[in-house]
């Protein structure tokens, strides 16, 4: 009976020993499983971060496809489409040689004083829009004070399900990806623009605008130029800015709104000559006209 006892007992090390090893086979098995877990989620975050988005590879297929003679004749054909609405109203004498001149010129001075303000609406293809981005984007941009460093390449802007997008390359040191974001633009009641961004997308991995300048800077090792272009990406967060495109004979063309189509853009433009476009500006800040 003491054998008995001894062997089966409650007091049998063996008995104390076997809650130990399912312990620990247990306690294995989750370190296995979050090492698993977290090996996982790297891959995906690694791939989704190598990963192009969509927009961005039909952008460059069409990059590829044009020639650089192809893309300008897009851009001038936005051109054309401002050359009209600096014209409208003038019936014959649009070319100004039609238009009997003094010595001083007095004939140009007319067309600048004809009256216009209405409205009028243009639409901008995504190839036309990418073509301007090609052309005319690194200009606008340095009128505004918002010069592109050199790290970023093939900036583009389109329409993508519903929503307006832009991207580009960054290409320092290590890093060579896909920097892309879509945005919001908001015409003011005081004829401002308001651009605004919430998030940014390396490849197609999600980074919170307030935090993809930290972003870059991890994935850089700290290098000083990720830090700069994650400053300048920052900015681009929210941007206010007159939406005004100057035409020729002291005409402009003031955005009033727009509106998303499939794989195009349509603006809707005030065409005002200079003295109602500056009545017009002093309106909505709130001076009274006269």
């Amino acid at each position: 009976m003491d054998n008995n006892q001894n062997q089966n007992g409650p007091g049998n090390p063996s008995d104390t020993r076997s809650p130990k090893r399912r312990s620990i086979k247990t306690f294995f098995k989750i370190v296995v499983t979050l090492v698993l877990f977290f090996a996982v989620a790297t891959a995906i975050v690694v791939f989704l971060a190598r990963s192009e988005p969509a927009y961005w590879q039909e952008n460059q297929t069409f990059l590829r496809g044009s020639s650089p003679k192809q893309i300008e004749q897009l851009a001038e054909q936005v051109d054309v489409q401002l050359q009209a609405l600096a014209n409208l109203g003038f019936g014959g004498a649009q070319d100004q040689a039609d238009v009997p001149t003094d010595i001083d010129g007095a004939a140009k001075a007319k067309l600048e004083d004809i009256h216009i303000n209405t409205d009028q609406t243009i639409t901008l293809t995504n190839d036309q829009i990418a073509a301007v981005v090609q052309t005319r984007v690194d200009q606008w941009m340095s009128d505004r004070g918002y010069v592109k460093p050199t790290e970023i390449t093939d900036p583009m802007v389109a329409v993508d399900s519903g929503k307006l997008v832009m991207a580009f390359k960054l290409q320092l040191g290590g890093i060579s990806q896909v920097i892309s974001g879509k945005f919001d633009l908001t015409i003011r009641n005081d004829g401002m623009a308001e651009l605004s961004m919430s998030s940014f997308l390396v490849g197609k991995l999600p980074v919170p605008a307030k935090a993809i300048g930290e972003h870059l800077r991890n994935q850089s090792g700290g290098d000083q130029r990720a830090v700069q272009v994650g400053q300048w990406l920052e900015k681009l967060q929210h941007m206010e800015f007159r939406p005004v495109i100057e035409l020729e004979h002291r005409r402009r063309a003031r955005v009033q709104d727009y509106k998303i189509l499939k794989d195009s853009l349509e603006l809707t433009v005030r065409i005002q000559d200079h003295k109602t476009y500056k009545a017009m500006n002093r309106a909505l800040a709130g001076v009274t006209v006269d």
